[in-house]
C-alpha cells in the first residue's frame, strides 16, 4: 500500500506542508506527469493519493483520473482558493473533492488533513475486501447449491459405474476445488470379510495413471480410517499428523510421482440403509475465498514447491457437511447401479435360462439364439463404427444395443407352443409314421401271401391230382407273384418320396400309381376290419413338392413369431427395451414382401433391428452343425446364398455389405455345436 500526497507549485505557498514516513510527498507543476509515474510504478499494488490543487487546473486532473477505469488508486482533491473564486463542483466531481479552503492550510491542519485522508482510504478498502470476500462466498455458495443440484441429476440418471465414479469424483473436486482425489469401494473378500478397492483417481494438475489397488479395511491408512469408523477427516496438513493423531500417512505415492500431498478432505459414502459402501478422498484445495470468482481453481496448476505452498490451503469447514451431501448421493447412486446390474444380470440369466431350457428340447439347434445374439450385436457395434455411406448415420446406444441382445435371444421363444416333431422332421413322414407305414406294407405282403396260399390250399382241396404244372395252379402262382411285386414295389418308391428333395412329375405318377395300387390291395385286422394302408395325410405328405414339411405344418412352425410376440409383450419391460417385442416378431420379414407373419415390405415398416436378425438369422441356419433337416454349408456357399437373397431384395443389401466387409462371422465366440 503506498500513500502520496501531491501539492500544485502554484498553491504551495498555501499549505503549511511536511513530509512523514507514512507517505511520499510531490511539490509540482506538472500533475498529470507525477500521477502517470505512480500508477505505473505501483500498478501492482494499491495507491491512495491526497492532492492539494488550485480550481483551474483540477478540471484537466480529475478528467484523468476518469480515465483510469482499471486502477487500483483512490483520490481526494482539495481545492485552494485563497480568493474565493471558484466553479461549483459538477456532482460527480464531488465524489473526489473532500473541500475547498480560501485561506492558508496550517500544519496541523495538513497533517490531519493527510491523517483522515488516508484513514479512511483504509477503511474504505477494508470494507471493499469484505465485501469482495463476501460475494466471492456467495457466488461460491450459489454454485455449491447448482453443482448439488446437478449432481443429484447426474447421479440420478447415470448407469454405467464407471462414468458415475468419475461424475462423483470431478463434481467433487469441482466444489472443493481439490486438485486431486480419489473413489475408494467397499467390498466383501471370498473369506466373507472386507476390503477397500480404489475404483476412480485423478489429479488436475499432472497426468498420473489410475490404478486399481486394494487397501486392508482397518484404521491404519487414512481412507480405511474413515471407511472403518464413518467419521469425517478434514486434514490442514497430512505432514504434520502427530503419532497422537488417529490417522498416520504414507508418502509413498508422493514420491512415486513427485508430488506433495498437503490439505485432505475425506467422507464416509453411505447407501439408503445407512451402510457405508465407500469413501470419497479430495487432496489439495485450491479453494481460496480471496481470489476472483471468475477464475476455476481447477486450472491451477502445481508444478513446484512454491506452488505448493502458495496456491493449496485447507478445505474450508463448510465443504465437510456439503460433501457429505454429495457422497449420501453418491452412496445412494452407486448402490442403485448395483441393484440395477444385478437385477439386470439376473434378468439376463433368466433369459438365457428360458432359452436353454428351450433349445435343450432340440439339441441340433443348442446355442442358435445366442449365437444370432453375438452376431447382430457385432454389426450393431461395427455400424457405430461407420464413418461414411448410409449406416454412418445409424448410432445405436448403450440401450438399445441391450433391448437388441434381449430381442434376439428371445426371437424363437415361441417355439416353446409348437410340437418338437415339427422341428426334427428330416423326412417328409414322421419316423413313427414310415414306421407304420412300412408295417402296414408288410402285413399287406404278409397278407397277400397268405390269401394266394389259402387259394393254393382250396385248388388243391377241390383238385387232388393237380400238380404245380397245371394251368391253375400257375395262374394262381403269376398272380402272387405279381402282387408281392407290387407291394414291394411301392415299398421302394414310398421310401425315395420320403426324402425332403424336389418332387418331379414323374414322382407324381409314381404317387398316383401308388394311391390306385393300395385302393385295390385288402388288408384287414386281428377283427377282421379293413385297414386304410394309404391314409390321406400320408398322400398329402408325401406329395410335398419341396422340404418336409407340409403347408399346415410350415403355417404352424410360422406361427412361433406370433407365439413368441404374444409371450415377449406381456413382459414389462422398460421404455428403453420397450420395442423387443416387435423386433422379435419382425424377424423374418423380408424387404419385398414375402416374408412372415405380416408379410411387412421395404426398410421404413421393417426396423433396422429385425433386418439385422434376419441376416444373423439365415446366416446361422446356414451354417450351424448339421440338422436333421440338412446339411451344414460352408462360409462360402451361405455368403452365395445370403448374396443372392440380398441381389433378389428380400434381406438389406447395405447391412449384408457390412457384414461381409467386417467378416461379422469372425466375431461369433459361441461354438456351432
Amino acid at each position: 500500500m503506498t500513500n502520496a500526497v501531491i501539492i500544485e507549485q502554484s498553491v504551495t505557498h498555501f499549505v503549511e506542508h511536511s513530509s512523514a514516513k507514512s507517505h511520499l510527498l510531490f511539490v509540482t507543476h506538472d500533475i498529470i506527469e507525477i500521477l502517470k509515474d505512480l500508477l505505473h510504478r505501483y500498478e501492482t499494488t494499491s495507491c491512495n493519493v491526497l492532492l492539494f490543487l488550485s480550481p483551474g487546473i483540477s478540471e484537466s486532473v480529475l478528467k484523468f483520473i476518469y480515465k483510469q477505469k482499471n486502477s487500483q488508486a483512490m483520490y481526494s482533491i482539495i481545492l485552494i482558493s485563497p480568493n474565493g473564486k471558484t466553479v461549483i463542483p459538477a456532482k460527480k466531481d464531488l465524489y473526489y473533492i473532500q473541500g475547498l479552503r480560501t485561506s492558508t492550510v496550517l500544519k496541523k491542519e495538513f497533517q490531519y488533513l493527510v491523517k483522515d485522508t488516508f484513514y479512511r482510504f483504509a477503511q474504505m478498502r477494508s470494507q471493499e475486501k469484505k465485501e469482495t470476500e463476501s460475494n466471492f462466498k456467495l457466488i461460491d455458495t450459489h454454485r455449491d447449491q447448482q453443482d448439488l443440484i446437478n449432481i443429484g441429476r447426474a447421479l440420478s440418471v447415470e448407469k454405467n459405474p464407471d462414468r458415475l465414479f468419475r461424475k462423483i469424483l470431478t463434481l467433487s473436486q469441482k466444489i472443493t476445488g481439490a486438485d486431486a482425489g480419489t473413489i475408494y469401494l467397499v467390498e466383501e473378500t471370498a473369506e466373507g470379510g472386507k476390503q477397500i478397492r480404489v475404483k476412480y483417481a485423478n489429479t488436475w494438475s499432472r497426468d498420473i495413471q489410475f490404478e486399481e489397488a486394494v487397501l486392508p479395511f482397518n484404521t491404519k491408512t487414512i481412507a480405511g480410517y474413515v471407511a472403518h469408523t464413518g467419521e469425517v477427516l478434514n486434514i490442514p496438513d497430512v505432514y504434520k499428523l502427530t503419532p497422537d493423531d488417529p490417522v498416520g500417512f504414507n508418502p509413498r505415492f508422493d514420491r512415486e510421482h513427485n508430488y506433495i500431498t498437503k490439505s485432505m478432505l475425506v467422507v464416509p459414502m453411505r447407501n439408503h440403509r445407512g451402510e457405508i459402501i465407500g469413501v470419497i478422498q479430495l487432496i489439495n484445495s485450491k479453494e481460496k475465498m480471496t481470489i476472483d470468482p471468475n477464475i476455476d481453481p481447477l486450472e491451477i496448476k502445481l508444478v513446484n514447491k512454491e506452488d505448493y505452498d502458495n496456491e493449496v490451503v485447507s478445505f474450508h469447514h463448510r465443504y465437510e457437511r456439503l460433501l457429505e451431501a454429495v457422497a449420501g448421493q453418491a452412496g445412494v447412486a452407486i448402490e442403485n447401479i448395483r441393484m440395477i446390474h444385478q437385477i439386470e444380470t439376473q434378468f439376463e440369466e433368466f433369459v438365457r435360462a428360458s432359452v436353454f431350457a428351450i433349445e435343450s428340447r432340440d439339441e441340433p439347434t443348442s446355442g442358435h439364439s445366442a449365437r444370432v445374439a453375438e452376431i447382430c450385436i457385432a454389426m450393431a457395434e461395427a455400424i457405430n463404427r461407420q464413418k461414411k455411406g448410409k449406416l454412418a448415420k445409424i448410432q445405436f446406444s448403450e440401450s438399445e444395443l441391450k433391448e437388441l441382445k434381449y430381442a434376439a435371444l428371445l426371437h424363437d421363444y415361441g417355439k416353446v407352443y409348437l410340437d418338437l416333431r415339427l422341428f426334427q422332421k428330416a423326412k417328409k413322414l414322421y419316423p413313427e409314421e414310415f414306421v407304420l407305414m412300412m408295417r402296414k406294407l408288410d402285413l399287406a405282403y404278409k397278407s397277400a401271401e397268405i390269401r394266394f396260399l389259402n387259394r393254393e390250399l382250396a385248388l388243391l382241396q377241390q383238385e387232388k391230382e393237380i400238380t404245380p404244372d397245371s394251368g391253375l395252379y400257375r395262374e394262381i402262382e403269376q398272380e402272387r407273384s405279381q402282387c408281392l411285386s407290387k407291394i414291394q414295389y411301392i415299398r421302394e418308391k414310398i421310401q425315395l418320396l420320403n426324402e425332403p428333395s424336389v418332387i418331379s412329375e414323374t414322382q407324381q405318377e409314381v404317387l398316383r400309381d401308388i394311391t390306385d395300387c393300395l385302393k385295390k390291395l385288402e388288408c384287414h385286422d386281428i377283427d377282421g376290419k379293413k385297414i386304410d394302408l394309404f391314409s390321406k395325410e400320408i398322400q398329402k405328405a408325401l406329395s410335398i413338392e419341396r422340404g418336409s414339411l407340409t403347408a399346415q405344418e410350415r403355417r404352424e412352425i410360422q406361427d412361433h413369431v406370433e407365439h413368441t410376440y404374444n409371450f415377449v409383450s406381456k413382459i414389462p419391460w422398460p421404455k428403453e427395451l420397450a420395442d423387443i417385442p416387435l423386433i422379435a416378431r419382425y424377424h423374418h420379414e423380408l424387404l419385398d414382401g414375402s416374408g412372415y407373419p405380416l408379410g411387412l415390405k421395404g426398410n421404413k415398416n421393417i426396423p433396422i433391428q429385425a433386418r439385422i436378425m434376419t441376416i444373423a438369422d439365415i446366416y446361422d441356419a446356414l451354417t450351424a452343425a448339421d440338422r436333421p433337416y440338412k446339411k451344414a454349408l460352408s462360409l462360402e456357399k451361405a455368403l452365395t446364398l445370403l448374396q443372392h437373397e440380398a441381389d433378389a431384395g428380400k434381406i438389406d443389401p447395405d447391412l449384408f455389405a457390412l457384414f461381409k466387409s467386417e467378416k461379422i462371422w469372425e466375431k461369433i465366440t459361441l461354438p456351432s455345436n
